[in-house]
């Protein structure tokens, strides 16, 4: 099979590989689409160190292409998306549906080769049925938006709040959808324009340049995501604009240490959670909400996917989706 690559920084190489073989308790996926995530970016543009060995991309959905011995409830050609954390499955976190803090748990595509291949074997626990209709790319878009609803899920959204979501990448868009199904007024920054033309279309309510942001402390938002991270001042900001009472949520990832005063933290009783990937906090999983949402709003959430390549073409997607000159939102390879 083909499978792409990071090779060094702002190299990806498309390589001949071996199919792998499932193992007990794993399916052989065929895999149809994946989006290029902020953090395969991370890695592409050498923020983080790559594994030349491993290939990246969690953001997938596909169909079964064989069975390990031991799985049930599967067939060939089922259609699934797939939760990319693999875990012990016996420790305390895993047992209370936190899998994603087990310290044995392993992001598909990081230390472990992901998507960007025209197959991958994963666990059978990390399956999802597609629901009847939605095509390859709108399931592939289960993952950044279960990031976006566990953001909300850990600051215990409500109906009726008021959201500030700072950034309209990929989890910040995701984010503005999923608050909007959730029946929140949401209000986005941006820093380039196609941002926040699409912003709008997934629901926000008005959208800012994140340049023209004076005047947002008065708003009295209950809740603020923030979604840049990197080298950005959104932590600050976030602390600035939120209502005294009210909660931060960070999703976005940091690449190095950055300056908060704190003084806003103190003053206005502000409670600020980090967010790491997605969970089951009770009967219904992060994944499940969100292919409950894309179910409903399919087409809305497809609107961000603005490029598409083939995997050969796997350098040419990262190339375009380092680089908003592109206008790119969300880049996807078609295996």
């Amino acid at each position: 099979m083909l499978a792409a690559y990071i090779a060094a920084p702002n190299t990806v190489e498309v390589k001949d590989s071996p199919v792998p073989q499932p193992t007990p308790g794993e399916v052989l996926v065929r895999v149809r689409s994946c989006g290029i995530c902020g953090s395969d970016l991370h890695f592409y543009e050498g923020a983080f160190p790559a594994m030349a060995n491993v290939s990246p991309g969690h953001e997938f959905a596909g169909e079964i292409e064989a069975l390990g011995e031991g799985v049930a409830g599967w067939s060939e050609g089922d259609r699934v998306a797939v939760e990319p954390i693999t875990s012990c499955q016996t420790c305390e976190y895993c047992r209370s549906g936190r899998y994603h803090l087990c310290p044995r748990h392993i992001l598909i595509g990081t230390m472990r080769s992901g998507a960007l291949a025209q197959y991958i074997a994963v666990p059978a626990y990390t399956l999802y049925r597609l629901p009847e209709g939605m095509d390859f790319e709108t399931g592939a878009l289960a993952e950044p938006l279960a990031v976006a609803v566990h953001g909300l899920h850990i600051v215990g959204l409500k109906a009726g709040e008021k959201v500030l979501v700072l950034g309209s990448g990929t989890i910040g868009l995701m984010t503005v959808l999923a608050a909007r199904a959730a029946g929140a007024e949401v209000v986005a920054t941006y820093r380039h324009e196609h941002q926040s033309g699409a912003a709008l279309a997934l629901g926000a309510v008005r959208t800012v340049h994140d340049e023209a942001m004076a005047g947002l402390e008065r708003e009295g938002f209950d809740v603020v995501v923030e979604t840049v991270g990197g080298t950005a001042k959104t932590l600050q900001q976030a602390l600035g604009t939120v209502r005294a009472g009210g909660r931060v949520s960070v999703l976005g990832l940091f690449t190095q240490p950055v300056s908060v005063h704190p003084i806003g933290l103190v003053l206005k009783e502000t409670t600020v959670v980090g967010g790491i990937t997605y969970c089951r906090p009770g009967l219904r999983s992060d994944f499940d909400v969100a292919l409950a949402i894309l179910a409903r709003h399919g087409e809305q959430a497809r609107s961000v996917i603005t490029h598409r390549f083939p995997l050969s073409e796997a350098s040419a997607a990262f190339e375009t989706a380092a680089h908003k000159g592109t206008k790119s939102l969300k880049v996807h390879i078609n295996p």
